[in-house]
């Protein structure tokens, strides 16, 4: 996959840009709110429909506007080419765009634009709780089994529909719930085994290419697969009553990465934690590629700065191993290891205005 041209309109400080992005490597430097990582918000709007910054509007959209608007132009498999759009107001109506046609749901946008996005947040995969762990999971069984977004909505009802049993009609008749959490979870769980030694395998791979540390991840499913998810929740049934959530089944699942023995957060110095995240994220970029046979784009937020000399040439090889198309945010244009690309774009944006550098 491929963005060949980019254009935003009343997206924070960006009042109207619009850029060729026509390159394997695409930077954009500039000081600290000069509108650098809004063009990084913009893309990911045109994949996802929302923001990785913020989940208000008032965030995103430009002060004293009331739309805004972001289109691009894309290039997928065989060199086919079409137009995406996101429309977002402020009064929080959203419309999507694919080739003019209107589109309702945003896994529409994820499907036809695939993309993983790196930020300074990322290190929270490590720090954070299992949740953080589990949406990962979710994105990619979402990208590589085409039943997996349905089948989530019905876990999630039911998961919904038990908790509110247990709190508030412990003595009712509970075995609906059970049944069609068992049922859910268990196809769900299936899934994730299916897929996860592939995923496990590729992550090892980049890991060893980012880290002198040896690294062991390990899948935890969330109960005792040894018997099956219905029979288990139906004999938990009390202790959840007391508990007041459903403590066993797929939403407890986890990835846990060790060193040494121990948790890996626990261990790792700060920058080996930021090259550990990276190579998590750009190992579900490649099985991703791998899988449905697209690459998906790579969204860099000022990582780069943070890394020494050293770490920041492994981490910019590891990016372009992956064949996909980089787009990079960076104070300054020095942190870039741009050698060994193809086509490399750079600009500056200053003020929310954005213009190239030629080299």
């Amino acid at each position: 996959m491929r963005l060949i041209s980019l254009s935003v309109e009343n997206l924070r400080i960006l009042e109207s840009v619009q850029a060729s992005t026509d390159a394997d490597l695409v930077v954009f430097t500039g000081l600290n709110g000069s509108g650098k990582t809004s063009l990084l918000e913009a893309i990911h709007l045109l994949g996802t429909g929302r923001s990785f910054r913020s989940h208000t509007i008032a965030d995103v959209l430009r002060r004293q506007t009331r739309t805004l608007l972001v289109r691009g132009q894309v290039r997928g498999n065989q060199d086919r080419e079409s137009t995406v759009g996101v429309e977002k107001t402020h009064r929080g109506a959203t419309r999507f765009r694919i080739n003019n046609e209107e589109i309702r749901t945003t896994s529409a946008l994820a499907h036809h634009l695939p993309m993983v996005v790196v930020t300074p947040d990322s290190q929270r995969i490590l720090t954070d709780g299992a949740d953080i762990r589990r949406k990962l999971l979710d994105w990619l069984m979402f990208h590589v089994e085409p039943d997996y977004n349905q089948l989530h909505q019905r876990f999630r009802r039911a998961l919904r529909q038990r908790n509110s049993a247990l709190r508030q009609s412990p003595a009712g008749n509970h075995q609906i719930w059970n049944d069609e959490l068992g049922v859910t979870g268990q196809a769900m769980h299936e899934i994730r085994i299916r897929h996860i030694p592939d995923a496990l395998q590729v992550l090892a791979g980049v890991l060893a290419d980012l880290l002198e540390i040896p690294i062991r991840i390990e899948y935890q499913p969330g109960w005792n697969t040894d018997e099956e998810l219905a029979s288990v929740l139906a004999n938990s049934w009390q202790q959840d009553c007391q508990r007041g959530y459903t403590s066993q089944g797929p939403q407890r699942a986890d990835l846990v990465f060790w060193s040494a023995g121990s948790k890996a957060r626990q261990v790792l110095s700060r920058g080996e934690s930021k090259l550990l995240t990276v190579a998590i994220l750009i190992g579900l970029s490649r099985l991703l590629a791998r899988t449905i046979g697209r690459t998906p784009l790579l969204l860099v937020d000022e990582l780069a700065s943070e890394l020494d000399h050293e770490n920041r040439a492994r981490f910019f090889n590891a990016l372009k191993a992956t064949g996909a198309q980089v787009f990079v945010t960076t104070v300054s244009e020095e942190l870039v290891s741009a050698a060994g690309w193809g086509r490399v774009l750079f600009y500056q944006a200053v003020q929310g205005k954005l213009q190239e550098v030629l080299k």
